[in-house]
């Protein structure tokens, strides 16, 4: 069974942008999770 990951974007921009100081770490992090990944705009009705 998957799980359902919500993700704040501030991850999500420093996976994107390399210049960003946590890039390394979001880069590790997010290797470990399977997706699907949500985010904020994943909670439209």
């Amino acid at each position: 069974m998957s799980q359902k990951i919500i993700i704040d974007t501030g991850v999500l921009v420093a996976y994107l942008n390399k210049g960003e100081r946590f890039h390394e770490w979001a880069k590790i992090e997010l290797s470990k999770i399977n997706p699907p990944l949500l985010t904020c705009e994943a909670f439209k009705n």
